[in-house]
């Protein structure tokens, strides 16, 4: 079975409003185009072209991945995920609650853990896991300094009793004053966002500062947000096209800007610390994070075959490969053990399978794969395939 999957946009106010269009050619809307989906999950369902629903087709059995167009124009909110028995008990508690799963103040959407995967597809900016604390605390130190020496005295006595609460007390300590501080911090961030404004580029922010020439923007779109100051825990990430990072239960990040595909399992629950208007529960995010501090490395697709490339996983639900098809080669025989869902990036690539079944799909197309023992790729172009 081979057929052609489709959805609309999500409009969320952090998209991209040509991005998508721009990359995948496909009709823009005039409105942030933040996510398309690609599965089962109810927030969003997938439609298959002359089949009504992906849900509909599976007989009712929910896929157990979720795979997204995503593009980030502006920052997303700085987020963790919780594990399968943190989800399972705020997902029960909740409900014995009598929360509303659509009220605004719910954290816990359905009972599921939330692991996550981006590829970049552009170059990609995001902040992931919180640095080394010795890294931190130089930044703050060196935040200090530079504003004292530069008439910005508040922001200097800020950054120095920040940096002691981290020696102290460590990064949980300050992470938890910051969220305690909302309302409280409107001077010192836009003191931090003058301060590294152009016209103060000859202050010599450098390594470990880079964070910083961020911090404008970020005080132009959440003023006096303690994310900000929060994201100058965390590590900076630049991923280039087709590099990837994994997010695990627990692990603080927030993308930053770019186009990407994310695959995930299929679950909707957040909790938000910052950078959003959207709810904050400051105790329930405590309760699922994790406060290790260190570098964080990006990912690499390992090389399987001509054309083909898997990307590393931590996690059974969802497994993603890199097809790369071209004048010289093609994928012959692919053996899916499950159900597949594969988006076509560039060129256009025929799919056939062992059952005489043949589609081809081009640049933006989306299709979904089942109920064959083997599936062969041809033509010229770039795919990815998701599956479990």
């Amino acid at each position: 079975m081979i057929c052609i999957l489709e959805n609309s946009a999500r409009e969320y106010a952090w998209g991209s409003t040509t991005s998508i269009p721009d990359y995948f050619g496909i009709p823009a809307t005039g409105k942030p185009m933040a996510e398309i989906w690609f599965g089962t999950h109810p927030g969003s369902m997938t439609s298959v072209v002359g089949h009504g629903s992906l849900l509909d087709l599976r007989n009712q059995e929910p896929l157990p991945f979720l795979f997204k167009i995503l593009a980030a124009g502006t920052p997303l909110s700085i987020q963790a995920h919780p594990n399968t028995q943190q989800a399972i008990d705020g997902f029960a508690t909740e409900n014995a609650l009598g929360i509303p799963l659509d009220a605004s103040h719910r954290n816990y959407k359905d009972d599921k853990h939330k692991p996550e995967m981006l590829v970049a597809l552009s170059g990609f900016r995001a902040a992931v896991g919180f640095r080394p604390l010795a890294q931190v605390v130089n930044a703050f130190d060196q935040i200090a300094v530079h504003s004292s020496n530069h008439g910005f005295q508040r922001l200097s006595l800020a950054f120095s009793a920040w940096r002691q609460t981290l020696q102290d007390q460590g990064l949980e300590a300050l992470f938890t004053q910051l969220l305690q501080s909302r309302g409280q911090l409107a001077e010192i961030t836009d003191d931090l966002a003058k301060a590294v404004a152009p016209e103060f580029a000859g202050m010599g922010w450098s390594s470990p500062l880079e964070h910083l020439y961020t911090v404008p923007e970020l005080e132009q779109l959440y003023p006096g947000d303690p994310g900000i100051i929060i994201f100058l825990l965390m590590n900076l990430v630049e991923l280039k096209p087709f590099e990837a990072i994994q997010v695990g239960a627990g692990v603080i990040h927030a993308y930053l800007g770019g186009l990407g595909l994310e695959i995930m399992a299929s679950s909707d629950n957040v909790l938000r610390g910052g950078l959003t208007p959207k709810h904050i529960d400051v105790a329930e995010l405590q309760k699922v994070l994790n406060f290790d501090s260190g570098e964080f490395a990006t990912l690499s697709a390992k090389k399987l075959v001509n054309g083909l490339y898997e990307y590393p996983r931590s996690v059974s639900d969802y497994l993603l490969y890199r097809i790369e098809v071209g004048g010289h080669n093609l994928l012959a025989d692919l053996k899916l053990a499950n159900p597949a869902i594969v988006i076509c990036t560039s060129g256009e690539i025929a799919v056939g399978d062992s059952k005489d079944n043949r589609r081809v799909i081009t640049k933006g197309q989306v299709a979904y794969l089942a109920d064959a023992n083997f599936f062969s790729f041809s033509g010229s172009g770039t795919a990815f395939l998701a599956t479990n």
